[in-house]
């Protein structure tokens, strides 16, 4: 039996044979290997996590030289899987799963919990404590708060802190007096909780980038997708159980007003067909009247009446004055006749 030797000639130890045996046979039962980085977990919040995917997936943490040992044993038969080699780095937890990867990562982030920041530690985002009442009564805790930068007041018997105030931007190291201040205030500004670096899956490896993804817009595009595909296989006339009945109804319309503008007469295109008969029967006799009005029917005169507005009462042209005042001597001339 060949034995395996270190970087410096020795013996691996059998423990770590047998961790690097173990990964092997976890990485060829799962379709899915995640890569997530745990720095800042506790050991709570990541038995936590396993509880919550008992049955789902399993997470195991181990030296990154073992699992690194693991994927070049399965470099040859696992399709792709010496990629994941790229994203060893820093503290890590290898899940393994059968999940889809991307709803794996949902998960993970959904789990996520607040905690609070470590003193001397560097803060990965802009730590901002919130103006309103502290709930603290005054006493030294006032010049605690003022070392920090925080403006106060007391009213009602507790210290207030008067605006929103940041008290460190992310890359800043956070001092041990600033900690204890937002421990003491209540302040948790960090999110914590397990980050997919990298998911490999069935020989295709995903960076974190590939695996957020907007649920919103996913939605948006198939629904936008799903009404372009509709509106294409109505116009193709595609029959399925979606565009049948709005196929047909356009069928009918189009039948229908082919029978009305032929003059098919039929129970149902008949009315509309006498419509489109009296209309063009109105018009012609209108266009009519425009060169012989006596040639026009009655019921066009009527028609005209009716729509033709009553004439106001302006000032009359001074022409028509006069022809009226003429036929008024006129009828005095033949009336003092007859007196």
């Amino acid at each position: 039996m060949q034995v395996e030797l270190t970087a410096r000639g020795r013996p691996v130890p059998e423990y770590k044979l047998k961790k690097v045996a173990e990964l092997v046979r976890l990485m060829e039962k799962h379709d899915v290997i995640g890569i997530a980085g745990i720095e800042g977990i506790g050991a709570k919040q990541l038995q936590e996590l396993r509880s919550k995917l008992r049955g789902q997936a399993l997470i195991r943490v181990e030296k990154n030289t073992l699992v690194k040992k693991a994927i070049g044993k399965l470099a040859g038969k696992k399709k792709g899987i010496g990629k994941l080699e790229a994203y060893i780095r820093g503290p890590i937890a290898l899940i393994f799963t059968n999940m889809n990867p991307v709803k794996l990562n949902m998960f993970l982030e959904k789990n996520k919990t607040r905690a609070p920041v470590k003193p001397e530690t560097i803060t990965p985002v802009d730590i901002v404590v919130p103006a309103g009442n502290t709930g603290l009564p005054p006493g030294p805790v006032i010049s605690e708060l003022g070392n920090v930068g925080l403006p106060t007041r007391v009213e009602s018997g507790t210290i207030w802190i008067t605006k929103d105030t940041v008290v460190a931007k992310a890359g800043d190291l956070v001092s041990k007096p600033l900690a204890d201040v937002l421990r003491r205030l209540g302040i948790e500004p960090l999110e914590v909780g397990l980050t997919l670096k990298a998911a490999y899956d069935s020989g295709v490896v995903l960076s974190e980038d590939e695996l957020k993804v907007n649920v919103e817009e996913v939605f948006a595009s198939l629904k936008a997708a799903h009404v372009e595909a509709f509106n294409l296989a109505v116009n193709a006339q595609i029959m399925t159980p979606e565009t049948a009945m709005v196929i047909l109804r356009i069928a009918h319309v189009e039948a229908f007003n082919l029978a009305v503008n032929a003059a098919v007469a039929t129970a149902e295109t008949l009315p509309a067909i006498l419509r489109v008969a009296e209309g063009k029967a109105v018009s012609l006799a209108l266009r009519i009247m425009e060169r012989k009005p006596e040639a026009a029917p009655e019921e066009v005169f009527a028609l005209t009446k009716r729509e033709t507005p009553p004439p106001s009462k302006e000032e009359k042209p001074e022409k028509e004055k006069e022809e009226e005042e003429e036929e008024e001597e006129e009828v005095g001339g033949l009336g003092s006749l007859f007196a």
